[in-house]
């Protein structure tokens, strides 16, 4: 079995030598017949740094069409933050005004709040995962989704931070 693995292998690497070895003879030939049949060699890092710019400026586009949806799903997990901490803000003060139990209402929030924030990664998933199409339709190897989570990751931590700090000083 192994060798029959080795040996597919092998011919399959030697059929794409062969045809990436035709296929290059045939542009070179096309290419001299057009110029008249004088060679003119062009820089093989040229081509390949207007290559790259190219593609820079495709994710560029993309990133910038996806800005606003992006923006939008973090302006709306920010304010069901600040709506959650209203929230909990008034039932702490008329649970203590009238000498009620508090001390399940921060897990409560918390809870609330871990909900929100799977529905907006969820929707940051999307995102993501629409931007990794356009750039596969594009025929782009490049993975944007990291840097990406990478934004939501630091975005969760501040919220994190923020409804817990609030919640303990409500306690």
């Amino acid at each position: 079995m192994k060798k029959y693995w080795i040996l597919s292998a092998a011919v399959v690497v030697a059929t794409g030598a062969t045809l990436l070895l035709v296929f290059n003879k045939d542009k070179e030939s096309s290419q001299i017949a057009r110029s008249g049949g004088e060679i003119h060699a062009e820089p093989v890092a040229n081509k390949a740094n207007l290559k790259n710019s190219e593609n820079e400026e495709i994710i560029e586009d993309i990133k910038r069409m996806y800005k606003p949806e992006w923006d939008k799903v973090n302006q709306l997990a920010d304010k069901r933050l600040s709506e959650l901490i209203n929230q909990a803000q008034k039932e702490f003060k008329i649970k203590k005004d009238s000498n009620q139990d508090v001390s399940r209402l921060e897990g409560k929030y918390l809870a609330i709040y871990n909900d929100y924030e799977q529905s907006t990664k969820t929707q940051v998933d999307s995102i993501i995962s629409n931007m990794q199409k356009e750039l596969i339709a594009k025929n782009l190897n490049n993975n944007i989704g990291d840097e990406y989570f990478e934004l939501y990751r630091i975005q969760k931590e501040k919220r994190i931070e923020k409804v817990v700090s609030e919640l303990k000083k409500l306690s």
